[in-house]
């Protein structure tokens, strides 16, 4: 009905279950409009996409035929389980597709309307636009004459038109917004990635000037080496346009040899980093897809890049070197040394960036320490985790209840095995957590997280109840609606009373009243470190969907008991699909996998800045000393000591190491107050960490300065007189 737009199309992701050659495993999912395909204008590597919503068919993407099915030619027309539902696979995308939630690779595409058949919650939500679960994205191709207000405006009139009068909900009357997309299809994509880019690209970028103050300082120096040559050519005619050009021309093609060196490197360092992200430590383990290539877009950028840079380092230090008295050189004397100010106010920036980079990076491995010795409110020592999944037609509602409440009692009579319960997501899962909307009469609904238990589960953990009682084999579903809330959420709805028997309202749509029964110590739910957060639990029983992570704590090593559990779930039924099964540290760790990824690559290119600093630092005290070989000389004729040469070079040097550490630490608090966001509670002006960096560049300044104050010791007097 829309007049604006050429194809319009939804696409909801999600993580399924597919099954392939008797094998289960987690894989990333979209469920797709009908016109998916078209408005994408994306063909197929074999078969053909779907059109026809209401047909169990699947497109498999490129990666994932190669990997679950090893590329068989034969695939059309073969089946497919995902979750409950069984698809007919009619197509495979090209290779190049890899789905709209980059850098997440779609392994399956199924139709929507067929897997909200599944999900009775999903349908209710679907349209809901201030609580969404699951997230739906309408995406579309406007019109060449349309405009996006314009089009916002017809996308809200129909919606209007189609709902009726009595049912518009403050969720189904929220504005539709428009957003034109530019990069990466998925909003949330771009909003999660923004933070993490904008700060690579800010570390890189002070690396790269880092390096081109390096550059200009070296073509400063060089410049004076050749005052003499230069000198020689004024007087014989040529011009200071001629010798700009000359020296130019000179600076761009080391630029190139540079930047020829640089792709080489770059395409190694690609490979290793596809390496690293096929290893990262994903609790779905879905795929994901980063395509570093060297392509031309890339070449042409790093040619465009090594040009201005070229400009930039060069083109003052080549003005410099021309523009001078041309005569005095010749004549056996030295052009105006002018160029000593320049020269150090730039090593006194190059310290201070680096600084920067290594306070950054030593706030990130300090955050990673934190978070390492953080206690995230339940025990993590001797537990295993595994995540299942049961599903019709072999286990209906009543029939999974039946095999998790016996599978848990088979557990707890495991030897080795203390206790067992089971939840449906664990706290820290790094895809995120089950919301809900929560209310009592009289206050505005707000959003809270929610986590869905067995009885015993909260024992199993060691996480206690502080009033109340836990849930038990009483609460079913034929039983009234039960909750148990955090301490954060008891104090945010009853402030001055108890919590226990009072009555709330949860759902975002169809609203459910239920009875505390109990308050919860507060525990991290979403990131280790982070404040109390309202959070509040289910019984299993009155929300059961199949997908369950049960929780074992063993009087053992973890790993060790990990085989015996195995083999008694799959005793149990035949039919129960095991994606993991590993200790409940490895899931904590990986819960800050990202904040370890960054600090990798700040440590990497901190050290990067540190060196780079270093040797320019070196070679401005090289110089420095050189210059002044006939002073030196002269004072060691004189009677001067070898103690007196080093402080008279080292002098030099931590005069600049020490303006360097004071601008780049001023410069730090800045930037490191927009870094508290990664840094997981941690002060952003950590002194233990920006007394480490200092300390750390005043030694490399030390040591910077100190192989050209023992070189300067060893001049011989009437060979350094004699020097020009």
């Amino acid at each position: 009905r829309s007049q604006a737009f050429t194809d319009l199309a939804a696409s909801l992701p999600t993580e399924s279950s597919l099954e392939a050659n008797d094998e289960t495993h987690l894989a990333a999912a979209e469920a797709v409009s009908g016109n998916y395909s078209q408005t994408m204008k994306v063909s197929t590597a074999l078969g053909r996409w779907f059109t026809d919503e209401n047909e169990p068919v699947a497109v498999l993407s490129y990666a994932a035929w190669q990997r679950f099915f090893n590329g068989d030619p034969g695939i059309l027309g073969k089946r497919v389980r995902s979750e409950s539902q069984s698809y007919t696979v009619i197509g495979v995308a090209p290779p190049t597709f890899t789905g709209i939630y980059t850098p997440i690779q779609t392994e399956i595409w199924v139709p929507l309307h067929i897997w909200t058949n599944q999900y009775p919650d999903a349908r209710a939500h679907r349209l809901d636009r201030v609580h969404p679960w699951p997230r739906v994205m309408v995406f579309g191709r406007l019109k060449r004459e349309v405009v996006p207000p314009v089009a916002a405006a017809n996308l809200n009139s129909i919606d209007a038109s189609t709902q009726p009068e009595n049912s518009r909900t403050e969720s189904a009357t929220r504005p539709l917004i428009l957003e034109i997309i530019h990069g990466a299809p998925s909003p949330v994509t771009r909003r999660d990635a923004v933070p993490f880019m904008t700060l690579l690209f800010l570390v890189v970028g002070i690396v790269l000037l880092i390096a081109c103050v390096n550059v200009g300082n070296l073509l400063l120096a060089r410049g004076v080496a050749r005052e003499r040559e230069l000198s020689m050519r004024t007087a014989l005619g040529a011009s200071p346009g001629r010798l700009l050009r000359q020296l130019l021309i000179e600076t761009l093609l080391l630029s190139l040899l540079g930047t020829l060196g640089g792709l080489v490197l770059g395409d190694w360092t690609n490979r290793l980093l596809n390496a690293l992200f096929r290893s990262l430590p994903l609790e779905a383990q879905v795929a994901l897809h980063m395509d570093l290539s060297l392509n031309a877009r890339v070449f042409t950028f790093a040619l465009a890049l090594s040009f201005v840079c070229t400009l930039f380092c060069g083109l003052f230090p080549a003005w410099r070197a021309v523009h001078r008295d041309a005569y005095p050189v010749p004549k056996g004397g030295s052009a105006p040394k002018q160029r000593t100010r320049l020269r150090h106010l730039s090593q006194v920036a190059q310290v201070a960036l680096s600084l920067m980079l290594l306070l950054c990076s030593g706030l990130f491995l300090h955050s990673i320490y934190r978070m390492g010795a953080t206690d995230p409110g339940f025990a993590v020592r001797n537990h295993l985790y595994m995540l299942t999944f049961v599903s019709a037609p072999e286990f209906t509602p009543a029939t999974g209840l039946q095999f998790y409440a016996q599978t848990l009692e088979h557990l707890r009579s495991l030897p080795g095995v203390r206790s067992a319960g089971l939840t449906r997501f664990l706290p820290l899962t790094v895809t995120g957590q089950e919301t809900d909307c929560i209310s009592i009469d009289g206050s505005s609904p707000f959003t809270a997280t929610l986590g869905v238990i067995s009885p015993g589960f909260l024992s199993t953990m060691q996480i206690p109840v502080l009033r109340g009682r836990d849930f038990s084999a009483m609460d079913t579903s034929a039983s009234a609606p039960v909750v148990l809330v955090s301490q954060n959420l008891a104090h945010r709805l009853w402030p001055d009373g108890s919590a226990v028997g009072q009555r709330l309202r949860f759902g975002c749509t169809d609203k459910i009243d239920a009875e505390v029964v109990g308050v919860v110590r507060d525990t991290n739910i979403r990131a280790l470190g982070e404040g109390a957060q309202p959070h509040f639990y289910r019984p299993f029983a009155q929300r059961y969907t199949g997908l369950a992570t049960l929780v074992v704590e063993t009087s053992t090593d973890a790993a060790s008991v990990a085989p015996t559990i195995r083999s008694a779930v799959r005793a149990e039924s035949a039919g129960v699909r095991i994606f993991a099964l590993e200790p409940l540290a490895a899931h904590v760790e990986r819960s800050y996998w990202m904040v370890r990824w960054e600090s990798a690559v700040l440590i990497v290119f901190g050290m990067l800045a540190l060196l780079l600093a270093a040797v320019g630092l070196y070679g401005v005290m090289a110089f420095h000393a050189a210059q002044r070989t006939q002073e030196i000389g002269l004072r060691i004729a004189l009677g001067a000591r070898s103690a007196e040469v080093y402080r008279l070079i080292l002098r030099e040097g931590m005069k600049i190491t020490l303006l360097g550490v004071v601008s780049g630490t001023l410069g730090s608090v800045a930037l490191t107050r927009s870094l508290s966001r990664f840094l997981a509670g941690l002060n952003p002006a950590d002194p233990l960490t920006f007394g480490g960096a200092a300390v750390l560049w005043i030694g490399v300044g030390l040591l910077a300065g100190y192989v050209p104050a023992r070189r300067a010791t060893k001049v011989d007097p009437m060979v350094a007189l004699r020097y020009e």
